[in-house]
């Protein structure tokens, strides 16, 4: 469908993976307690086709994941430059979740960038024992870029595969 899709849903698409700062996420997971869906967010960083976000397992999300519950994932426009607040971009996706471990040689290069984008607090947080370095791997999504106009997505690059319409 690409080659069908008006450039401005690509660059609607584009700009939102460029200037969004926050992944948001739900996580359904059970435990000896029961099924939980949490939610939650955390900073990222994008580099070669993968998320990566640094969070605490004090959080019921990031347990949630440590516990291999299913995760999806959004961006959204940022209500303050949105056009309309009903109408914000938004990308919604599945994703492939690994943790990265901190003797992986990737652990500190990824950190690094981590505190390159969002600032000195990483040095801070960066050995916190209770924090948890995720890869996150998109595999399907959702793109809205306004009323009616949805488009269904693959793989990591997000490439559009469809206009979803209500027939």
């Amino acid at each position: 469908m690409s080659d069908h899709t008006p450039n401005t849903v690509i660059q609607s698409r584009d700009r939102l993976l460029k200037t969004a700062k926050t992944l948001h996420m739900a996580v359904w997971h059970e435990d000896d307690t029961g099924a939980h869906l949490e939610q939650g967010q955390a900073p990222f960083i994008r580099q070669d086709g993968h998320f990566y976000i640094y969070s605490s397992h004090l959080s019921a999300h990031i347990r949630g994941m440590l516990a291999g519950g299913t995760a999806s994932f959004m961006l959204i426009e940022d209500e303050a430059t949105a056009q309309n607040i009903w109408a914000r971009i938004r990308l919604k996706f599945s994703a492939e979740i690994i943790e990265i471990g901190r003797n992986d040689v990737q652990f500190g290069v990824i950190c690094d960038r981590i505190g390159a984008v969002h600032g000195n607090v990483m040095q801070v947080i960066r050995d916190f024992s209770d924090f948890h370095l995720f890869q996150i791997t998109p595999t399907e999504g959702v793109l809205v870029t306004g009323f009616a106009a949805a488009y269904q997505l693959e793989g990591d690059a997000f490439e559009i595969k469809a206009h979803l319409r209500s027939d």
